[in-house]
C-alpha cells in the first residue's frame, strides 16, 4: 500500500508540472508523464468553439445547488466568487483572490474574516456587484428549496442549524456583515484558518436580490459574474456559451477565457464519446470529453501509440470513491456486520472494473494521498486486496446472519460506476449478501443520496476536494449534527458520539501541523466504526482534441481538465 500511495503521489506532481518525455507523431513536443499521457496538451490561443461531449446534463444551474464535480467544473466559466483555485499548472490546490482583492484579512483568533471587493466587476448586465449581493447569496443558500449543494459553510455561520433562510428570515444571519458596498465581513461560530477555501466554493457566488424572484429563479436563469454567459440551453441535448460582454479581464487573473464560445453536447452514449475521442474527426478535433465521461476501461487499448496518448490526460488522484453503509438501516446498524462487510469487498476486482491501476489507485482509507499529515493504514486486510471471506462471515454469523442478508445499492447510471457496483455485488456474494442494483439518473444521483429518505442500504459514491484537509475529507461525511433532510453528504448517517465529539475538538484547533495529525488519527477512528467502504483514488483518463490546447489535470476542479483553461491551438480550424 505504502509504494501505491508513493505511486499516486508521484503522479499527481507529475501530472501539474513541468518534467517527463516529449510525446512523437502527432503529438510531438506536448510534455508527457512517465506512462506517456500529457501533461498538458500545448498553448492554446483566443477565438473560435470548444465543445464538450458528455452523456450526462448538468444537476442544476444554481451555484448553491449542484455538487458534483462535472457542474462545478461548469460553474468557473460563468460564475465568480470571493476566492477561487490557481489556474496555473502545479499550483491547483492554492487559494486566490477572485471578486476580492486578497483572499481574506483575518484577526488573531481566525474568527473573523474581512474581505474587501474588487473595482469594476460586474454581472453580464453591466449592475456592479456589491458586498450585499454576497450575503444575500450566501443566505440564500440556507433555503430548503435550494439547500441542496456545498454546505461546509453552514456550521461556521449558523452553529444552531436553526437559519432557514432569506426568504423565511429577512433579517438574514448576524454572522455576516456588510458595512459597506466593497466590504463583507463574517463572523465564525469558532477558528477557521482555512476559511478562504470556504470562500471559494460555489454558494459564495453573489447575485443582486432585486433581480432574483424566487428560490429557484437563479435554477431557471443564472446571472452571471463570470467569462461567459448562457446563449441557449435545451436540457438534455445542448447548452451554449458565449462572451459576457461585462466581464473585465484585468479582473481576473484566474481564467484565460480562450474560446469564445463554449458548446456542451448531452446524451450521447459513453461509447460513442470515446469514439469520437479516438477517430478526431471535423469539430471532434476541437471537443474535449467531459468530466464525467472519462475513458471506457474498453478503449485503453486503443490508444496506446504516443498520437492518442499525447491528447490523454491522467486525472490527478484527489477524489476517494467510497461505498457508503447506511447505518440507520439493519442490519447495517450493527458494527460487526459493517466490519465483515469491510473485509468481504475484493478490491481487486472494484479496481479491475474501474479500469485497473491505470485508471483507479486502491485506497484502505478516506483521506486522498496529498492531505499533509496523513499516515496510511489498512485495518481490515487480506491476501491480494482480494477480500477475506473467512473473516467475514465469521463477523456476519457473530452478528446472527450466518446466511447473509439482502440489501439494495444506489448506483449512478454511468458505466463505470455500474461495473463497480456490480463488482460489491460479486464480492458481497460470496458472503451470503445479495444486493439488489438500483440505477439512479446521473445527473440528479447526488441529490436523491443526499436526501435520507431516498437512501437505500449503501450507495456508491465519491468524495472530492481542493482543499486538502480532514475538515473538507471528513467533516461533512461523518459529523452527526450535519445530517440534513436535503443536501446531506453524511450518506452513512452515522452519528457516533465520540466521532462528533472528536470533529468538534479537532476543528478548532489552530495550529495547521496538530490539527492535520489530529485528523490523521481520526480517519482512523472513523474505519474502526466502518461507516465506509473505502474503494479507490480514481486516476481517469480524459482525451482531447488534436486542436485543443491548454488542457491539463487539475486539482482545484476535482482532478479533471478544468474547462476554464482549455482553448483551440489554431481558432480558425
Amino acid at each position: 500500500m505504502v509504494a501505491a500511495i508513493v505511486a499516486a503521489g508521484s503522479l499527481l506532481l507529475a501530472g501539474c508540472g513541468g518534467g517527463g518525455n516529449s510525446a512523437s507523431g502527432a503529438g510531438a513536443n506536448v510534455e508527457t508523464d512517465a506512462q506517456g499521457f500529457a501533461l498538458n496538451t500545448g498553448p492554446a490561443q483566443k477565438g473560435g468553439t470548444v465543445n464538450i461531449l458528455g452523456a450526462v446534463d448538468f444537476s442544476h444551474l444554481d451555484p448553491e445547488m449542484g455538487n458534483d464535480g462535472n457542474v462545478l467544473n461548469f460553474y468557473r466559466l460563468i460564475y465568480r466568487q470571493l476566492t477561487t483555485y490557481s489556474n496555473e499548472p502545479g499550483k491547483g490546490t492554492t487559494v486566490v483572490p477572485d471578486l476580492a482583492t486578497d483572499t481574506g484579512q483575518p484577526n488573531a483568533d481566525k474568527t473573523v474574516w474581512t474581505f474587501t471587493l474588487k473595482d469594476n466587476i460586474f454581472y453580464q448586465d453591466g449592475t456592479p456587484i456589491k458586498a450585499q449581493d454576497f450575503k444575500f447569496a450566501i443566505e440564500r443558500s440556507f433555503d430548503s428549496a435550494v439547500a441542496i449543494g456545498q454546505n461546509y459553510h453552514r456550521p461556521y455561520l449558523d452553529p444552531s442549524g436553526q437559519y432557514q433562510g432569506v426568504y423565511k428570515d429577512p433579517a438574514g444571519l448576524k454572522s455576516i456583515e456588510v458595512p459597506d458596498d466593497k466590504t463583507i465581513v463574517f463572523h465564525l461560530s469558532k477558528p477557521l484558518a482555512g476559511f478562504p477555501d470556504i470562500a471559494a466554493t460555489a454558494v459564495f457566488t453573489p447575485f443582486p436580490a432585486d433581480k432574483v424572484t424566487g428560490p429557484t429563479s437563479i435554477d431557471q436563469n443564472p446571472i452571471a459574474s463570470g467569462p461567459y454567459m448562457i446563449d441557449s440551453y435545451t436540457r438534455g441535448s445542448q447548452l451554449t456559451l458565449s462572451r459576457n460582454p461585462n466581464w473585465k479581464p484585468e479582473t481576473d487573473d484566474v481564467r484565460p477565457a480562450y474560446p469564445d464560445n463554449y458548446k456542451f453536447i448531452f446524451g450521447l452514449d459513453p461509447s460513442t464519446i470515446d469514439q469520437r475521442m479516438i477517430s478526431d474527426q471535423g469539430e471532434d478535433k476541437n471537443a474535449i470529453a467531459s468530466s464525467t465521461n472519462p475513458l471506457l476501461a474498453a478503449s485503453l487499448s486503443r490508444i496506446q501509440q504516443p498520437q492518442f496518448k499525447s491528447r490523454t490526460v491522467r486525472n490527478v488522484p484527489n477524489c476517494t470513491t467510497y461505498m457508503a453503509m447506511n447505518t440507520t438501516k439493519q442490519p447495517l446498524g450493527d458494527l460487526r456486520v459493517r466490519q465483515a462487510i469491510n473485509y468481504a469487498v475484493d478490491l481487486k476486482s472494484n479496481q479491475a472494473a474501474t479500469g485497473g491501476e491505470q485508471m483507479a489507485t486502491i485506497t484502505h482509507d478516506m483521506l486522498t494521498p496529498e492531505v499533509p499529515g496523513r499516515v496510511p493504514f489498512n485495518l481490515y486486510p487480506s491476501e491480494g486486496d482480494q477480500g477475506d471471506v473467512a473473516k467475514a462471515k465469521e463477523l456476519l454469523t457473530e452478528a446472527g446472519y450466518p446466511n447473509g442478508f439482502e440489501a439494495t445499492i444506489d448506483v449512478r447510471s454511468i458505466p463505470v460506476w455500474k461495473a463497480q457496483a456490480e463488482a460489491m455485488q460479486q464480492s458481497l456474494e460470496r458472503v451470503g449478501i445479495k444486493l439488489t442494483l438500483n440505477v439512479i439518473d446521473a445527473s440528479t444521483y447526488y441529490e436523491v443520496i443526499a436526501t435520507p429518505a431516498k437512501q437505500h442500504e449503501m450507495a456508491i459514491t465519491g468524495w472530492c476536494s481542493p482543499w486538502l484537509s480532514g475538515i473538507p475529507l471528513l467533516q461533512p461525511l461523518f459529523h452527526g449534527r450535519q445530517i440534513t433532510a436535503t443536501g446531506n453528504q453524511n450518506i452513512s448517517q452515522i452519528n457516533d458520539p465520540e466521532i462528533n465529539r472528536r470533529l468538534d475538538e479537532i476543528s478548532v484547533i489552530t495550529d495547521l501541523d496538530q490539527q492535520n495529525a489530529e485528523y490523521a488519527e481520526l480517519n482512523r477512528e472513523i474505519m474502526e466504526k466502518a461507516p465506509v467502504v473505502p474503494l479507490d483514488w480514481a486516476t481517469n483518463l480524459q482525451m482531447a482534441g488534436s486542436n485543443v490546447g491548454n488542457a491539463f489535470a487539475h486539482p482545484g476542479r476535482t482532478g479533471y481538465i478544468d474547462y476554464t483553461s482549455v482553448g483551440l491551438k489554431d481558432p480558425t480550424k
